[in-house]
C-alpha cells in the first residue's frame, strides 16, 4: 500500500517571536507610571515625601533609558535582541526586588530608576524593532498583538500589586512583582528571540523564497534601472533618516504624545481617589483602561493593513483628547457621586481603547517611513527625546498639583496638546526612500 505523505506547513516562526515579545511587554509594565502610583500613597505616608519627589524617580529612569537607547539600537540591528533582552530582564527584576528595601529617597531613584531605564530604554525598543524586523505585510496585526503585552501587564499587575499590599504590605509587593517579572519573560527571551527571519533562512511574513534573489537585488541597486515600485520596506541608514523633515516631525509628535500619555497614566489613579473614588475602584479603573487599551491596540494595528496609519493615529488621538477632557470635567463636577463610579469606568474604557492604538501606530509609522535595516539605530536616536518627554509628563502633573492643589492645569494642558498632535499627524509625509532619490537624480525626466 502506498504511504501517504502529509505536507504540513510549519507556522511562521515570527509568531513565536510575537508571543515572546508579548511576555516581555507585560513584564515591562512593572515599572510603568500606574504601578508606582499605587505604591505612592503608602510610601508617602510612611516617609513623608512629596508626590513630586517620588515621581522624580520616573524622570530619572526615563532620562537614563534615553541615554542608553542610542547604544542599544545598533546592538539590536547587528546582533539581535536575545542577550540584551535577557540581561535587561534580570536587571529589571532585581531593581523591583530592591525596592522592598527602600529606606531613603535615593533608594527609589536607584532601584526603580534603573528598572525603568531598562524597561523603556531597552525592552520597549526590543518590542518595536523586533516585530518590525519579522513582518512587513502583516506588521499591523503583529504589532498590535505585541503591544497587547504592556496593556495586559498594566491591567493585571496593578490588581496583583494592590492585593499583596493589602495582605502583606508594600515591601512584599515590590518583591513579589520582581519575582513575577523574572519568571514570566527571562527564559523565553533567552531561548526564542532571533534578530531577523533572514538569519534562519526565512523571509518577513513567512513569504516563500524569491527566485533569483541575487539578481533582483542587483537590479534594484543599479541606478540605471527603474527601481521597484514596492517600497513597503525602504532602506535607510541612521545618517540618512535624521536629515529628513519627516524624522523630526515624527520626533515631535512622539514627544508630545508620550508627554501626555505618561502624565495621564500616572495621575489618573490619584485623581480618582482625590475625587472620592475608593482605592479598589480606582485600581479597577486602571485595569479597565489597560484592558480596553489592549483591545484597541490590536484593532488599530489590524486597521493599518487597510487604511492610512497616520489618519488612524490622528483619529485615535483626536477623539481620545475629547474623551479625556470630558472624563476630567465630569468627575470634577461630582458626577461620580451622582451616578456612581460606573461612569468613570466607561470614560477610562473608551479613552483606553483610543489611546491603546498610539504606541503600535507610532511604531508602525517609524517602520513604514524608514524600513527595517537600521530601525534600532534610528529609534535609538529618537528615544532620548521621547523618553525625556515621557518623564516630564508625570513631573509636570505632580508639580502643578503641589502648586495649585488640583489637576485642572495639567489635565487641560494634556487635552490641548492632544489636539495639536492631531494637526501634526495629519501633516506627516512619507519620505522618498534613498534608492528612489538616487534614481530620480539620475533620471530627471
Amino acid at each position: 500500500m502506498e504511504s501517504k505523505r502529509w505536507n504540513i506547513r510549519k507556522p511562521f516562526y515570527g509568531w513565536i517571536i510575537v508571543g515572546v515579545v508579548f511576555l516581555i511587554g507585560s513584564t515591562e509594565a512593572g515599572v510603568f507610571q500606574n504601578i508606582l502610583s499605587i505604591f505612592l500613597k503608602p510610601m508617602v505616608e510612611e516617609f513623608g515625601w512629596s508626590r513630586a519627589t517620588v515621581v522624580g524617580s520616573i524622570a530619572f529612569g526615563s532620562l537614563c533609558g534615553g541615554m542608553a537607547s542610542p547604544w542599544v539600537g545598533p546592538i539590536l540591528d547587528r546582533h539581535g535582541p536575545r542577550m540584551v533582552t535577557f540581561l535587561g530582564i534580570l536587571i529589571l527584576g532585581a531593581g523591583l526586588i530592591g525596592m522592598s528595601f527602600t529606606r531613603q529617597i535615593w533608594h527609589i531613584y536607584l532601584f526603580f530608576g534603573i528598572g525603568r531605564m531598562i524597561a523603556i530604554g531597552v525592552l520597549s525598543l526590543v518590542v518595536s524593532v523586533t516585530v518590525s524586523n519579522w513582518f512587513i505585510r502583516q506588521r499591523g496585526r503583529a504589532m498590535g498583538i505585541a503591544w497587547l503585552g504592556p496593556r495586559v501587564g498594566s491591567a493585571f499587575l496593578p490588581l496583583f500589586v494592590q492585593y499583596v499590599i493589602h495582605s502583606q504590605g508594600w515591601r512584599m509587593a515590590w518583591s513579589a512583582l520582581g519575582l513575577l517579572v523574572l519568571l514570566l519573560s527571562a527564559l523565553p527571551a533567552l531561548i526564542f528571540l532571533r534578530r531577523r527571519p533572514e538569519d534562519i533562512g526565512l523571509l518577513p511574513d513567512g513569504a516563500p523564497p524569491v527566485p533569483n534573489k541575487a539578481q533582483e537585488k542587483h537590479r534594484l541597486n543599479d541606478v540605471t534601472a527603474a527601481p521597484s515600485t514596492n517600497i513597503s520596506d525602504p532602506e535607510w541608514t541612521r545618517a540618512q533618516a535624521i536629515r529628513t523633515h519627516s524624522f523630526w516631525e515624527l520626533v515631535l509628535l512622539s514627544c508630545l504624545l508620550l508627554f501626555c500619555g505618561g502624565g495621564i497614566n500616572f495621575h489618573v489613579y490619584p485623581f480618582l481617589t482625590d475625587q472620592g473614588v475608593s482605592e479598589s475602584s480606582a485600581v479597577l479603573a486602571i485595569s479597565i483602561m489597560a484592558i480596553s487599551g489592549a483591545i484597541g491596540g490590536l484593532l488599530w494595528g489590524i486597521l493599518t493593513e487597510k487604511s492610512s496609519t497616520k489618519i488612524l493615529l490622528s483619529i485615535a488621538v483626536g477623539v481620545g483628547g475629547v474623551v479625556f477632557l470630558a472624563f476630567f470635567w465630569f468627575l470634577k463636577v461630582g458626577i461620580v457621586r451622582t451616578l456612581g463610579v460606573g461612569v468613570a469606568y466607561i470614560f477610562v474604557g473608551i479613552y483606553g481603547f483610543l489611546f491603546g492604538g498610539v504606541y503600535p501606530l507610532l511604531s508602525i509609522i517609524w517602520a513604514e517611513f524608514f524600513g527595517r535595516t537600521s530601525l534600532g539605530s534610528i529609534q535609538g536616536v529618537v528615544n532620548p527625546f521621547r523618553l525625556t518627554a515621557n518623564a516630564a509628563g508625570p513631573i509636570f502633573g505632580a508639580l502643578c498639583f503641589d502648586f495649585y492643589g488640583s489637576y485642572t492645569v495639567p489635565f487641560l494642558t494634556f487635552s490641548i496638546i492632544y489636539f495639536i498632535s492631531v494637526l501634526i499627524g495629519l501633516s506627516l509625509k512619507t519620505p522618498l526612500p534613498p534608492q528612489l532619490q538616487s534614481y530620480a537624480a539620475n533620471h530627471p525626466d
